[in-house]
């Protein structure tokens, strides 16, 4: 029992970043970007990119988030913005947010020949930590070390920075901000960046672990990713990190439990009980409709 919730906190942890990336869009562009499946797609191949050229582990890592984060900057900076400045309504930016993942799909299809491609995940610590009769891999400890400081450093960042106090006001009031001084625009590539750095991270960690990728491997994960918000609730970086937590516990604790063919589908019957119970999720909370 131990060893699987072991299991689950690292897998879900890992699924909090997903959550989180989302969320820092949610709360201040209000979108739900469909794109970000292809932030953690193309962020994962830019580190995969630079492990085949011989670049050192670490700084693929990064390289890989720099792809993530600028990918989302320049949708957000061309599409996104247009839209905005055009005040074009939400869901006309769901539409076109679909639109861009398929662009940014069909052309790593192009690149990929639609194979699913090895992930080296040789190149990442692949030992064993034996505490007890609890084993824990290397790659394991790491992908939750890696998830452990980029939501410490997150919060950190919220609450004690300048530019991170500006984005929560932003979030609540883009007009209120603006006469605050706050320069919005920069804002909203801060916090896009972020996201898709986010994104780019969380794809590389669960790449490494299943060894493989392919030009919808993304897709999968940006479903987990809504899920996790639905379920802590739209818009709360609290709700991102227990929502994540809470599905991979439950995935983790089904495939051992249980059957591997029904781990996601108790993952989802897990957020129906929540929409059920509290439709706002379990840190969400209502908000008015804006007019």
């Amino acid at each position: 029992m131990l060893q699987q919730t072991i299991n689950g906190i690292a897998l879900g942890a890992t699924y909090a970043l997903l959550g989180l990336g989302v969320t820092l869009i949610w709360g201040v562009l209000r979108v739900m970007n469909f794109a970000f499946g292809q932030f953690i797609t193309w962020g994962a191949f830019g580190c995969l990119v630079a492990i085949e050229d011989g670049v050192p582990i670490w700084l693929s890592v990064l390289i890989g988030m720099a792809v993530g984060g600028l990918l989302a900057v320049v949708v957000d900076a061309t599409v996104i913005a247009y839209m905005r400045r055009r005040r074009s309504s939400e869901f006309a930016l769901v539409v076109a947010t679909i639109g861009v993942s398929y662009l940014l799909s069909s052309i790593a299809q192009d690149r990929t020949d639609s194979q699913i491609r090895p992930f080296p995940s040789q190149d990442f610590p692949d030992g064993v930590i034996n505490l007890g009769s609890v084993q824990i891999p290397e790659l394991q400890l790491m992908s939750l070390a890696i998830a452990a400081v980029m939501m410490v450093g997150l919060a950190l960042w919220l609450n004690t920075t300048k530019s991170g106090r500006a984005l929560r006001t932003v979030s609540w009031s883009v007009s209120t901000a603006e006469l605050l001084g706050v320069r919005s625009r920069s804002i909203f590539a801060i916090a896009v960046f972020i996201s898709g750095a986010l994104a780019a991270i969380a794809g590389i960690c669960i790449f490494a672990e299943t060894a493989t990728i392919s030009y919808s491997s993304g897709d999968a994960l940006l479903v987990v990713a809504f899920a996790v918000i639905v379920l802590g609730g739209m818009g709360s970086v609290a709700g991102a990190v227990i929502g994540g937590l809470i599905l991979g516990l439950a995935q983790v604790y089904t495939t051992a439990y249980i059957s591997n063919t029904f781990s996601q589908a108790v993952g989802y019957i897990v957020i129906l009980l929540i929409l059920i119970v509290r439709p706002s999720g379990i840190f969400g909370s209502q908000e008015e409709q804006r007019v």
